[in-house]
């Protein structure tokens, strides 16, 4: 598939180490021991802030640290926001593939009080892309397998790679996500335990349509090995997700940017 540079549309927000993202370093160095020779094999490596709510709904935001991750190995790869992965299938115009990746929670601190955290899960992701007319359709599925009671998300997206120059690439896109009832319950439901102790009412969400997002990233060549990466967007949350007692803001913006060094 065409190279957009160095930085995904949206990238995962740095945490320190789980469980769940030992087990992800563990399988990379698996998959880079093995992964055979190709020509496009690339290791980027950078850093970055973002600014991103506390949770989905919430309307207070906390800047945090990010790591920028692009690496392919063969039909291996590491990247931010898609985890780690192998390209079972792969041509000009379609790749097939499938990995694991995180499932972020959020802290105790960041929800209103009586609720609890959610502790970050990691996922078992399937993922169909395709390129057509300058445009990248992808549709992928991610169910959580250490902790299964989180469910399962599906999201679909069209990204158009554009080249401004030479050296700066812009990225927009659009995507949407779909939840089951068990992701909807773990993220926006509340508990008759939960509403108790947060005075919330008690909130049983449904599986649905979660929310629409449109974003935009970009990449700017420094030299050939350094560059400086961002992604700004807005998302909107939809139907039984944006009517959950947690939700103070239906329409909340994202926003990165980084410094990453290809190797």
């Amino acid at each position: 598939m065409k190279r957009v540079g160095s930085f995904p549309v949206y990238t995962q927000p740095y945490r320190p180490p789980t469980k769940s993202l030992r087990i992800l370093l563990a399988l990379f160095s698996l998959t880079a021991a093995t992964a055979h020779a190709a020509d496009d094999d690339h290791l980027v490596l950078g850093l970055g802030a973002a600014i991103a709510p506390r949770y989905d709904g919430a309307d207070e935001y906390r800047v945090r640290p990010f790591p920028v991750v692009d690496a392919q190995y063969g039909r291996f790869f590491a990247r931010s926001g898609d985890g780690l992965g192998l390209n079972v299938w792969q041509s000009p115009q379609l790749t097939i593939g499938a990995g694991v990746n995180m499932m972020e929670g959020y802290r105790k601190s960041d929800v209103p009080e009586g609720i609890g955290k959610l502790s970050d899960a990691l996922g078992a992701r399937l993922f169909v892309s395709t390129y057509a007319g300058g445009a990248v359709f992808t549709l992928s599925v991610t169910q959580a397998i250490t902790k299964s009671e989180r469910g399962l998300i599906a999201n679909a997206r069209v990204a158009y790679p554009y080249s401004v120059s030479e050296r700066f690439k812009v990225i927009p896109s659009i995507s949407v996500n779909w939840a089951n009832a068990r992701y909807m319950n773990s993220y926006f439901g509340i508990s008759a335990q939960q509403a108790a102790r947060s005075g919330l009412s008690e909130y049983k969400p449904s599986s649905g349509f979660k929310d629409i997002s449109l974003r935009i990233g970009f990449n700017y060549e420094l030299t050939k090995t350094w560059s400086i990466t961002g992604a700004a967007g807005i998302r909107r949350l939809m139907g039984d997700a944006a009517d959950s007692p947690l939700v103070k803001r239906k329409s909340q913006a994202i926003g990165a940017i980084g410094v990453a060094y290809r190797f």
